[in-house]
This record gives C-alpha cells, sequence and structure tokens, in this order.
C-alpha cells in the first residue's frame, strides 16, 4: 500500500515553489550540455561512453519476487522470497573521449523463508561495484559501435544476514551498439567469474574456487519520441532479455530474464520505470525497477570551463 505524502506545513505552495526554485538555481548552471545515454532500468551497457567531464548520477529502488538470491543459492531451498534494493545509487563519469568509470552501490531489505520453514528477516548493505567502460570504435553507417566494460564487486554484503556472498566476483563484457533507424539495438556478451564461498543455504558443496558463467544480453531502444522544442517531455521505449548460462551443475547460477521499460526525459532529468519476468527458475518470478538519472558537469561546479 503507498503511502500518504505529507504536504509541507507553513506556506505549503510559497515554500514549495521557493525550495523547488533555490534546488533549480543550484543544479541548473551545472547541467550538462549532452544528455547521457543510460539504459536504465535495462541492465544492458551501449557501446558508447559519457563524453569526457560529463557525469551521471542516479537513485532508484528494484523489487524482485521469488528468485534466488544471491548467487550459490541452492535450487530448492528457498519457499518463498521478497528482495527490495532501497535505495540503488550510482554514479558515472566520462574521462577523456575513449572511457568512463562508473559505481554502484544499493541497500537491500530481504525476507525470506527456507524449504524447512526456518525464516530470515534482514535489512542491511548489499555489495558495491566498480567498472570501467572503453569506446574501442565509433559506429559508422556500416559498422556498429564497439565497446568493453569491465569491473569487480567488492564484497561488503554480510553474508551470515544472506544479504551477500561475501566473496568478490569480476565480469568482463563485449560491448556491440548499432542505430538501424527505426530502433537501437545493443549486444553485451561475456564472461562472469563469480567467487565461492560455499552454497548460501544447504551443503551440496564445498568452499572454493569459483563459478565461470557467460553472460549475455541483447537489447532494442526506441529512439525518443515526444515534440523535439526546448522543455518538451521525451519518451522512450527499451526491452533486453538477459542472462548468465553455464553455470556449474551443483552451483545453479544461470539465471534469464526478459525486461521491459519506458524513461521520461525532460532537460537533464530523466526518470525511468521497468518490469521484469524470470524466463528460468534461478530468476525472479516478477520484478519492477524506479528511479531518476540526472546528468550534469562536475567540474562547472569548481568554477572550470
Amino acid at each position: 500500500m503507498m503511502r500518504r505524502v505529507k504536504r509541507w506545513g507553513y506556506g505549503q505552495t510559497g515554500a514549495g515553489c521557493w525550495l523547488l526554485s533555490a534546488v533549480l538555481g543550484v543544479l541548473l548552471p551545472w547541467t550538462a550540455a549532452a544528455r547521457a545515454e543510460s539504459l536504465l532500468p535495462l541492465a544492458a551497457e551501449t557501446a558508447w561512453t559519457l563524453p569526457s567531464g560529463v557525469a551521471e548520477a542516479s537513485v532508484g529502488v528494484a523489487y524482485a519476487n521469488d528468485g534466488r538470491f544471491p548467487f550459490f543459492t541452492p535450487a530448492g531451498t528457498l519457499r518463498r522470497q521478497t528482495l527490495v534494493e532501497v535505495p540503488q545509487v550510482g554514479f558515472r563519469i566520462g574521462a577523456g573521449a575513449w572511457a568512463e568509470f562508473h559505481a554502484t552501490y544499493e541497500t537491500i531489505y530481504l525476507d525470506e523463508q527456507a524449504a524447512n520453514g526456518q525464516t530470515n528477516n534482514q535489512f542491511g548493505g548489499g555489495d558495491a561495484r566498480i567498472f570501467t567502460k572503453l569506446r574501442l570504435h565509433n559506429e559508422t553507417d556500416r559498422f556498429p559501435g564497439l565497446g568493453m566494460s569491465f569491473g569487480t564487486k567488492l564484497p561488503n554484503a554480510s553474508r551470515s544476514s544472506g544479504l551477500g556472498t561475501d566473496d568478490t566476483d569480476f565480469a568482463a563484457d563485449a560491448l556491440v551498439s548499432k542505430d538501424l533507424g527505426p530502433v537501437v539495438t545493443h549486444l553485451n556478451l561475456g564472461i562472469w567469474l563469480l567467487g565461492n564461498s560455499g552454497p548460501m543455504i544447504g551443503h551440496s558443496f564445498s568452499a572454493g574456487g569459483q563459478d565461470d558463467v557467460l553472460h549475455y544480453d541483447v537489447a532494442v531502444t526506441s529512439h525518443e519520441l515526444g515534440e523535439t522544442a526546448s522543455g518538451a517531455v521525451k519518451l522512450r521505449l527499451l526491452g533486453e532479455i538477459d542472462g548468465l548460462t553455464n553455470s556449474h551443475a551443483n552451483y545453479g547460477n544461470d539465471r534469464s530474464a526478459i525486461r521491459t521499460g519506458i524513461q521520461l526525459t525532460r532537460g537533464a532529468g530523466m526518470a525511468y520505470l521497468g518490469v521484469s519476468a524470470g524466463l528460468i527458475t534461478g530468476s525472479e518470478n516478477l520484478g519492477a525497477s524506479m528511479g531518476f538519472v540526472y546528468t550534469f558537469e562536475p567540474g562547472r561546479m569548481f568554477g572550470e570551463e
């Protein structure tokens, strides 16, 4: 059930307008001239990087029902699971003409019941992820844009609470993007190395080593739909199939889900909303996410031109 938002008290209308004007007055001078090509709520990455000095800050919330979180949760060990990541925060920035750095972090609410009836209800910090994206080849009329993304998950989440594996993961993906006219397509293909600290629930395998899984993501997005006039709200439609395959039989880390979403953009701000459905048992039955992305130039905050 949605909470009712309390209105401001004294001088509701005047105070609200004054506060909004003050916030816009602070933020607008730092707004980037070029808007980022974020694909949120999708998990896919484009082969393109942000322009040098342009940054993107995001905040959001995500919900997943009856998946198997985190990795190395064996099949059949959970009766039910609800996972909420709130907030999800992210930051990325373009560096030079061909590189981009980004980091994400979330706090997690987990409510689950094991097959033996034992329940687990937790709220705490999740994992941090640090990635680098390189633009390797610009898109041309005949050839797609090419890039590469690689990075690591830092084991910040508590294993004892079930909020993480308490192990380091590595990932690397080749990125391909091509504008086909009516739509823009993106392909991410790579390998994820998942650190094995042992089963999260149950005792079907021993800790040690890693699970080398193949990652794939095929995404399609529309061009922005809407008025071209300054200040107009623009709509973009997005969809993807994202998954992991080739997991060790005992680990059960195969995942596959279909995800669709919309973006509403005005100026440097973009709101997004997405829903997902699992295609195999390891993924969520149903998921949803929403959030906001703001594009700006940090250098202008410090008086740099």
